[in-house]
């Protein structure tokens, strides 16, 4: 992996502050359904609830992305890991259902300005034949936390009650708010342009002739948020329907969020090797797979096996078509380039548990798994139109001289 080396000590923090911030808010991913039910949410507001934050999060992390190219990432992200810290705290104070809309919204805001600003900090400090193993153990730290989080919540739900997920969500906010402010530095290189807006005259957003190979790479991540959705939402009712227990469901948190953070470690690599579009194109058929076969499921090991498939697919994909949209756009608006990747990702979490819903609704659990194998083989053949540069780290310096811009 190739790092500026001077900067390596600020990406592992980095890596390790998104592990606590997503550690944090993944301990209530268990017992979130229930809380909202009891405080009065309907199953269709549920679903606006879900929802919301990522409506939120498409309208605001463009803007931010934007902002953080002109004025620096660090300082932005820090506010939004702020929000990690303080917001569970107001959940547990709630004692309406409408009122977790709100909580929930601000809580978008705060993410736009987490997720985003963190892959353009380690694009910034990453070479081009590193970037998939970069982004591969940022989406590690993720799924890692990810896979973790519920199971330890439901534990401190158990023992605990029904406040302390959110209390030790707030504790691990602000342990990676300390982590930034103290470990992650701003690139110098970044550092030198902070106050000088980018010649949006000058420079393309994507290069020529990569518009297709983007809208692919965004798509791809936009699979990834409506199985995001998908799990919030649906997955407890499901797994209650084959007579799984609330530990099940952790289980199978754990196993599909272990499989997808060590499947990005060893795909992250490969994906520097070359062969990125077939990554890409495996991952989504992995995922449709799994659907598809999810409706035969009928015991625990059976669902395990089949998001450990899923949790593969998105491991195998995800790092290959992120460092294919660094590869194949404008250096100086990674800001706002990861800001429009990760809004395709949040489209998907609030499609997700839209069609998730509806479907059920209208035509059973099943009726919706179908749905969402419809989704995941059309993003399949989305992918076959991916374009590989050649030599990505030439082609994306000669396309920054030419524009006359570069970091």
């Amino acid at each position: 992996m190739i790092i500026f080396k001077d900067d390596f000590g600020s990406l592992l923090s980095l890596y390790f502050a998104v592990f606590v911030a997503v550690l944090g808010f993944s301990l209530v991913a268990p017992i979130f359904p229930r809380y909202a039910m009891d405080l009065g949410a309907s199953y269709a507001l549920l679903g606006f609830i879900v929802s919301i934050y990522g409506a939120v999060q498409m309208i605001t992390q463009i803007p931010i992305g934007r902002l953080s190219d002109r004025m620096g990432r660090k300082k932005i992200l820090l506010l939004g890991l702020v929000t990690f810290a303080f917001l569970p705290l107001l959940y547990i104070y709630a004692d309406n259902a409408y009122l977790l809309l709100l909580i929930r919204a601000l809580g978008g805001v705060g993410a736009s300005a987490v997720w985003p600003l963190a892959m353009a900090l380690i694009v910034d400090q990453t070479g081009a034949e590193g970037r998939g193993a970069a982004l591969g153990w940022y989406n590690a730290s993720f799924y890692s936390a990810l896979a973790l989080g519920p199971f330890f919540g439901g534990g401190l739900y158990d023992l605990f009650g029904i406040q302390a997920p959110f209390i030790f969500w707030a504790l691990l906010g602000a342990a990676s708010v300390i982590i930034v402010y103290l470990k992650v530095q701003e690139p110098e290189k970044k550092r030198l342009s902070i106050g000088d807006l980018p010649q949006r005259t000058k420079e393309r957003l994507v290069n020529p002739g990569y518009q297709t190979t983007f809208l692919a790479c965004c798509s791809v991540v936009l699979w990834v948020g409506i199985v995001g959705g998908f799990n919030f939402t649906m997955l407890p009712g499901y797994a209650a329907g084959l007579g799984l227990s609330a530990t099940d469901v952790g289980l199978i948190y754990l196993v599909y969020g272990g499989t997808t953070a060590l499947s990005n470690i060893y795909f992250g690599r490969q994906a520097d090797r070359g062969r990125r579009k077939i990554l890409i194109f495996a991952g989504c058929l992995a995922g449709a797979i799994a659907f598809a076969f999810l409706p035969l499921a009928s015991n625990l090991a059976q669902v395990a096996v089949l998001f450990a498939a899923l949790g593969s697919g998105l491991g195998v994909g995800n790092p290959a078509a992120a460092a294919l949209i660094a590869d194949t756009t404008c250096s100086s608006r990674r800001g706002e380039i990861f800001g429009i990747f990760n809004t395709s990702r949040m489209s998907g979490v609030v499609v997700g548990p839209l069609v998730a819903g509806l479907t059920a609704d209208a035509y059973g659990v099943n009726g919706a798994l179908a749905v969402f194998v419809a989704i995941a083989a059309a993003v399949t053949m989305l992918t076959l139109a991916v374009r590989e540069p050649l030599r990505p780290c030439t082609e994306r310096d000669l396309n920054v001289n030419k524009a006359g811009g570069g970091q």
